[in-house]
């Protein structure tokens, strides 16, 4: 009995954990703020004790994890409205790194030393620190650089070169099933596409991926 019980709690538990992550949003964990990171740890844990203890009343349990879910939207608004507030619940960027020169003090605010911000930028291919010339840490704390002009990539634009807009690419079709909504939005009947599927000698059904450009040029992807 008591395991059919935590088989329900689960259950519950989960569902109540989508319906929360749907209404705060999605972020990557790169992206979270501190504060995010926690009230998604506490919600999490507290979605644990919940599947797990069967003397915790569930409704206790949901009521907790609602109460973080809408304290995490609510200062999410705050944050939003208030610049202030931003600065103050996210935390502002920390620069590591000002033309060419590291600031030592900089990086005991940001809580790291060299060798973190060593490790960063060779994990952003700077494996010269001569090479950079400014550091931010964000409010994430993921590190971005900035290398110094001789030292960025090339672009179009230093050729003098204007390349043409690809525009986005539709999917069509995904594991052999037509997506009628997105060959809508591509201005593509689905006459045309079984028509050009038929002239490759291909099935529908077949077909793994299948986009459409802003040219309506169809690419095929087998299963």
């Amino acid at each position: 009995m008591e395991f059919v019980y935590i088989i329900i709690l689960s259950f519950v538990s989960i569902a109540v954990l989508f319906i929360l992550t749907k209404l705060m949003g999605y972020r990557q964990i790169s992206e979270m703020s501190f504060f995010d990171y926690v009230i998604g740890i506490s919600i999490g844990s507290i979605a644990a004790e919940m599947a797990t203890n069967i003397d915790l009343e569930w409704w206790k349990g949901v009521s907790a994890m609602v109460f973080y879910a809408v304290a995490g939207i609510l200062f999410s608004i705050i944050s939003q409205k208030s610049i202030k507030a931003r600065k103050f619940i996210s935390g502002q960027p920390i620069i590591l790194i000002n033309k060419g020169k590291i600031l030592k003090d900089n990086l005991k605010k940001a809580r790291i030393d060299i060798d973190d911000l060593l490790s960063s930028a060779r994990g952003n291919g700077y494996f010269n620190i001569s090479d950079i010339e400014y550091a931010i840490m964000e409010t994430t704390g993921k590190i971005s650089f900035m290398p110094v002009a001789l030292k960025r990539q090339l672009n179009p634009k230093d050729f003098n070169f204007a390349p043409e807009n690809e525009g986005l690419y539709i999917n069509v079709i995904l594991d052999g099933h037509i997506m009628e909504k997105d060959l809508a939005n591509a201005n593509f009947s689905k006459e045309e596409l079984e028509r050009q599927i038929r002239n490759q000698g291909k099935r529908v059904e077949d077909i793994m991926l299948a986009t459409v450009d802003n040219k309506k040029q169809l690419t095929l992807f087998d299963k």
